[in-house]
């Protein structure tokens, strides 16, 4: 769609480079114009092992759907070189015209914009200093080294290494992150991190590492507005059913606790409980949406259902040429000038292009290691919640899905217990063989707890154990997909 391409966007083709551009157009990459290779489907088959005829196919279907959209979701872009997973699919979706059109699609996740949604106000933080979420074990091991190339925002580089950690509702401190091993002895060296406090329901591998544990009450012993994930046309609510077991204590309320020790209680909780928060932000969101009904009536209902909206279309008005694309040029930047003058630690184009990974196929690693892992969202859990509960983990019992080629050289049949290893660690479960999943890769579903033995192998089926900390180069996010793998019986 040369047309939308021209209005919208920005670097497709020469004549549409920005003002210092020092690389090529994406169009002038597609076709080798620079390194003679055309990026046609058998080039795309000798990469993915996709055959090229699927390719083409898959192109053409695609291209002559019109609208046609991509919805990638999240789970594509979780590889060593993830940002061109996402770039690309905004690059089809730009190249066939299907930004701004009902039933087209911008790529990405796919999200409409929510409902109001109930917030606790946050004053500003005085630190103004953050750093990319996936790289917080680098900031423990030594935070002082970090600077704007690991992803430094809001100053030039960190003060401080991390020495408190306060893990409230969550398993990402040792089982949802990558490299566990060296999570496990970081968070061990007590001359590093020097408190850990975690408040969960259950006794998770996360909470195993802290100094002080403090139990929370579940959904059923607490009060609470709960609106739907990111985006849903209702709003909900959880009633306390029972009193919470002796001991189990409202974060908001040991916090308060601790913020009256500080001497800055009223500070904190504004003079309200946490009942009194719940009515206030309700209230609020009344004020922005005044179909809700009042909050006594949805406890008694537990839930509302929004009235019909109009069908949202993101960058409607963008391709009408009523409003600008969100970007520094105002238009959809397959050329980023904005990535063109970051500073990375690795590799990163201003165009969306294949750049080859670490642990992918062409890594000499791979001698040793000739197995690409990946990993999946099971129905018996959500990440890793449920993954102590004993009848769902029977609906999709953990296993390492391997091919029967892969299979067949390594002497191993369906239920054999094989050791599962990666340049980090060793996971032992059974063996699931089948050809649903393509030769050469392997896969466990993500989120079953971590269960080491006395000698570092983990028997339960923890992925984690296996996937890198070796974040993106651009967002520094999770690229826990690309990793490289043996299985042995």
């Amino acid at each position: 769609d040369r047309a939308f391409l021209d209005a919208c966007c920005v670097g497709f083709d020469d004549a549409h480079l920005p003002a210092g551009a020092a690389g090529e157009s994406v169009e002038a990459y597609l076709r080798g114009k620079n390194d003679g290779v055309e990026k046609t489907p058998r080039w795309g088959e000798s990469i993915t092992g996709v055959p090229a005829e699927t390719i083409r196919r898959l192109a053409e279907e695609y291209a002559g759907a019109k609208p046609g959209m991509i919805l990638q979701g999240y789970g594509a872009q979780r590889h060593a070189n993830g940002e061109q997973s996402a770039r690309g699919a905004i690059l089809l979706a730009c190249m066939t015209g299907n930004v701004g059109v009902p039933g087209g699609g911008a790529a990405g996740a796919g999200f409409c914009p929510g409902h109001a949604a109930a917030m606790m106000p946050v004053p500003e933080n005085p630190c103004r200093l953050a750093i990319p979420a996936y790289r917080w074990t680098d900031a423990v091991e030594n935070g002082r080294s970090m600077t704007l190339r690991q992803g430094v925002r809001g100053g030039e580089r960190l003060r401080s290494d991390i020495k408190m950690i306060l893990n409230l509702a969550g398993n990402c401190l040792i089982n949802q992150h990558g490299d566990i091993n060296r999570t496990s002895d970081l968070l061990r060296d007590e001359s590093k991190v020097e408190l850990i406090v975690c408040s969960d329901l259950f006794m998770t591998p996360s909470a195993r590492f802290a100094d002080i544990v403090l139990p929370s009450p579940s959904l059923l012993e607490s009060e609470d507005i709960v609106p739907p994930w990111i985006s849903g046309d209702f709003i909900g609510v959880t009633n306390r059913i029972v009193e919470p077991l002796p001991g189990c204590r409202e974060e908001y309320d040991w916090l308060s606790d601790v913020a009256e020790r500080l001497g800055v209680k009223e500070e904190f909780t504004c003079g309200r409980t946490r009942e009194q928060w719940l009515r206030r932000l309700y209230a609020d969101m009344r004020r922005a949406e005044p179909e809700l009904p009042e909050y006594d009536r949805l406890l008694r209902d537990g839930v509302y259902r929004y009235a019909p909206r109009r069908p949202f279309v993101a960058f409607a008005a963008q391709r009408a040429g009523e409003a600008l694309f969100p970007t520094p040029s105002g238009k959809v930047e397959l050329y980023s000038m904005t990535a063109q003058n970051a500073v990375t630690e690795a590799y990163f184009p201003p165009i969306p292009q294949y750049v080859a990974p670490p642990e992918g196929y062409g890594d000499p690693l791979a001698k040793r290691y000739p197995l690409q892992l990946i990993s999946w969202h099971t129905k018996a859990r959500c990440h890793s919640v449920h993954a102590n509960n004993p009848d769902l983990a029977a609906t999709d019992p953990q296993r390492l899905w391997i091919h029967p080629t892969d299979a067949q050289k390594r002497s191993i049949a369906t239920g054999d217990v094989v050791t599962v290893t990666s340049p980090r660690g060793s996971v032992r479960l059974p063996a699931f063989v089948t050809d649903g999943i393509m030769a050469g890769t392997v896969a466990m579903a993500q989120g079953a707890w971590y269960a080491p033995d006395d000698e570092g192998t983990d028997n339960g089926g923890c992925v984690n154990v296996l996937t890198s900390l070796r974040a993106t180069p651009y967002a520094r996010g999770n690229g826990q997909h690309t990793c490289l793998a043996e299985v042995s019986k």
